[in-house]
């Protein structure tokens, strides 16, 4: 239950602002102000970059502009002035309301615990769909506009495509449909050609930076510059590894590597102890993510001359020099011969400390031999 309520915490609803994607909403904004505002909007990117924020951000908007504007004066000639921000002030009772889940005019559809098993579903349903369906029938309980998000929308069954698609044919007067997607293609053509998409790209280090200042005014430097690093320009995902400890698994999975040719066994003992355990699947994940990046940039350096952001001091040094203990081949062969081992550890649930002490140790005998 603890890790269903760090994901809630997380909610893009709960996020008042959107770093980095100024022209998107200004495209939308643009929109907005033409009184031609599109019944559908795509929003596309890599995962983590911000466009879920900016589906509820354009949600908040909206509500927000029903309680100070007249129906009939929304798009017609009522219409005196044009809005210049997307920006809502958070304490206003109505951005309130939509954080609470209890605004009426606006409905979600994401990934649900399946009743039956008690895990989060693998994709989205025809049921949560029928949700929207039944949703946009209905006369608006708040009088203004009626808002579906779907996030995200590429994690949608064959059946909720089909059924979404419907909605998007025949879209009911003064509503508006968002869909977030990873991964557009996915996508039935015909879903994709009655929106209009927001393609977002991932932030530039400034911008990763700029959110992590925000939401973490109390961070040091060390760890903002390792979490912008490794986010590779995809907020979510540094907020996602400051949750996990992520600054703090890179530094000592270097620091262990460095040592190459030896090994500090005691301390990757005590690292193997603290990932192994239990409640810590998703810190193990990522330090497997960070292992084999050390793994690829050591091979890589071997053939290339392109170092990376160097996170810690000194740190493409050490690689390049481990890197020069072995032939190119034989790091491509540990390359390999890591990923079938970290593969056959999910499938057989082999016992996680044992396989993180044994990364380093081919790790070791590579540069050994």
């Amino acid at each position: 239950m603890a890790e269903i309520e760090n994901i809630e915490s997380n909610h893009p609803k709960f996020n008042d602002l959107v770093f980095g994607h100024e022209k998107a909403e200004r495209d939308f904004l643009d929109s907005f102000n033409s009184g031609r505002l599109h019944h559908g909007w795509l929003i596309t990117g890599p995962k983590g970059i911000g466009k879920a924020t900016l589906a509820w951000k354009c949600a908040k908007f909206l509500l927000s502009d029903d309680e100070t504007s007249s129906n009939d004066g929304l798009f017609g000639d009522d219409l005196t002035s044009s809005a210049t921000s997307l920006d809502i002030d958070p304490e206003k009772p109505v951005i309130q309301r939509i954080k609470s889940g209890g605004h009426g005019g606006l409905i979600t559809a994401e990934r649900c615990i399946n009743a039956k098993t008690g895990k989060l579903r693998g994709d989205i349903v025809i049921d949560d769909i029928r949700g929207i369906i039944s949703f946009f029938s209905r006369t608006s309980s708040e009088g203004g506009w009626r808002i579906a998000i779907v996030d995200a929308a590429d994690e949608m069954n064959a059946n909720a495509a089909n059924a979404l698609l419907k909605v998007l044919e025949e879209p009911p007067e003064k509503s508006i449909l968002f869909l977030v997607a990873h991964s557009p293609g996915r996508l039935l053509p015909t879903i994709r050609s009655r929106c209009r998409t927001l393609e977002l790209n991932p932030l530039s280090n400034d911008s990763v930076k700029a959110m992590l200042a925000h939401r973490y005014p109390e961070m040091d430097m060390q760890t903002m510059n390792t979490l912008m690093a490794l986010s590779a320009g995809a907020p979510g995902r540094a907020i996602e590894m400051e949750r996990l400890g992520g600054a703090q698994i890179y530094s000592k999975t270097f620091k262990a590597i460095s040592t190459i040719p030896t090994l500090n066994i005691p301390e990757i003992h005590q690292l193997a102890v603290e990932l192994a355990a239990v409640k810590a699947d998703a810190e193990y994940r990522l330090f497997i993510q960070i292992f084999t990046a050390f793994i690829e940039r050591i091979t890589k350096a071997g053939v290339l001359d392109d170092p990376t952001i160097e996170i810690v001091d000194n740190e493409n040094q050490q690689l390049s020099r481990i890197s020069s203990m072995a032939r190119v081949d034989k790091w491509l062969e540990l390359w390999e011969k890591v990923g079938h081992l970290i593969q056959r550890a999910d499938a057989v649930n082999l016992d996680r400390k044992q396989v993180i002490v044994s990364l380093f140790s081919e790790l070791k005998a590579t540069a050994t031999a």
